[in-house]
C-alpha cells in the first residue's frame, strides 16, 4: 500500500512538473483517480483471496465453513424453537447437523447477515447476534438472537437470505 502511495505521487510530482494550468490539473486528477481504482481493486481482491482461501482449506477442528445461504441450507436444518410475542423479540433457532463433521456459520453479524422482520417486511433492530456459531457433527445447537420491532411483533428472523418464520 506505501509502495502505491509513492507512485501515485511520483507520478503527480512528474505530470506537474510536465505539464501547466489546466492540463497539469487533468494530469493530476487522472492519476490520482487511478491510484485510487488500484488501491481499490487491491483491497476488494485481498478480501476476496482470504475468503477463498479460508474455504478451500481445513479449519483446525475439520468444520466445514458456511457463509451464504445455500451452504448454510445444505449443511444444516434450522428452525425456531421459541420467541417472545412482543416488540423486544429475543428468539431461539434450533440447527441441526446430521453431517459427520462440525459445521461452522460465519459472519453473521460482522457481515449483517441477520435480520429480523415484522409481519410487513419492514427491517427490525438486530440488537443481539452472534458472529458466528458451531454445530457439532451430528447433533443441534440452540442459537439466541434479539430483535426491537417497534410497534410490531416478529414475524421472520433471516440468516444470510435464509427465512425462518416465527410462530405467533
Amino acid at each position: 500500500m506505501q509502495s502505491i502511495r509513492s507512485l501515485a505521487l511520483f507520478s503527480i510530482a512528474y505530470l506537474l512538473v510536465a505539464c501547466s494550468g489546466d492540463n497539469a490539473e487533468k494530469a493530476a486528477s487522472g492519476a490520482v483517480s487511478k491510484a485510487v481504482e488500484l488501491a481499490k481493486g487491491a483491497a476488494t481482491g485481498a478480501s476476496k483471496g482470504v475468503e477463498e482461501g479460508r474455504k478451500a482449506s481445513t479449519s483446525i477442528d475439520g468444520a466445514v465453513i458456511v457463509s451464504s445461504g445455500d451452504e448454510l441450507k445444505a449443511a444444516l436444518t434450522g428452525t425456531v424453537l421459541s420467541a417472545d410475542k412482543d416488540e423486544s423479540a429475543r428468539v431461539t433457532l434450533g440447527f441441526a447437523n446430521d453431517g459427520d463433521a462440525p459445521v461452522r456459520v460465519t459472519e453473521l453479524s460482522q457481515g449483517n447477515h441477520v435480520t429480523g422482520l415484522d409481519s410487513e417486511g419492514y427491517a427490525c433492530s438486530t440488537v443481539q447476534a452472534v458472529d458466528e456459531f458451531t454445530v457439532p457433527a451430528k447433533a443441534k445447537l440452540k442459537v439466541e438472537f434479539g430483535f426491537q420491532c417497534t410497534g410490531k411483533a416478529l414475524a421472520t428472523v433471516r440468516l444470510y437470505d435464509v427465512e425462518y418464520a416465527v410462530a405467533r
